[in-house]
């Protein structure tokens, strides 16, 4: 029985880790994306960092300058939820505390486009479904 058990506890905490531990799948590669007539890009790495491109200006990556700090941008995906939900979290690179986090939400429409939905403007929620400002990606790369 406390076999059993001790069994049942590492399968849980096995499950728990996995399950937000996701940069690999498809939604890894160099992704464009229109929003309001801009096109941008999106980078998710598979070591877990993201870079945003649009009007000529990267923000994100492994090193980047964040209102004069430098700083990393990392992101997570949770398929355990539905819709999957991804975080992009801010990161001081010098002492790896959290700057920011912004809250989204996506889909895989097909291996090749990816459907997005954020919390922008200072909201803490995430969205809950793309019916509003959700912007469509087709992969690059």
């Amino acid at each position: 029985m406390k076999i059993l058990k001790k069994l049942s506890f590492a399968l849980v905490t096995l499950m728990l880790l996995f399950s937000f531990t996701a940069p690999e799948g498809d939604h890894i590669g160099k992704w464009k994306g229109q929003d309001k007539g801009d096109i941008g890009f999106l980078t998710l790495s598979s070591d877990g960092y993201a870079t945003f491109e649009f009007n000529g200006q990267t923000l994100g990556g492994k090193s980047y300058d964040h209102q004069g700090r430098k700083a990393a941008m990392k992101y997570t995906v949770n398929t355990g939820t539905t819709p999957t939900s991804i975080d992009f979290i801010i990161v001081e690179s010098k002492s790896k505390k959290e700057l920011g986090r912004l809250k989204g939400i996506i889909k895989m429409n097909s291996r090749n486009e990816m459907q997005m939905a954020m919390t922008f403007g200072g909201g803490t929620g995430r969205p809950k479904d793309f019916t509003k400002d959700a912007i469509v990606f087709d992969r690059v790369k």
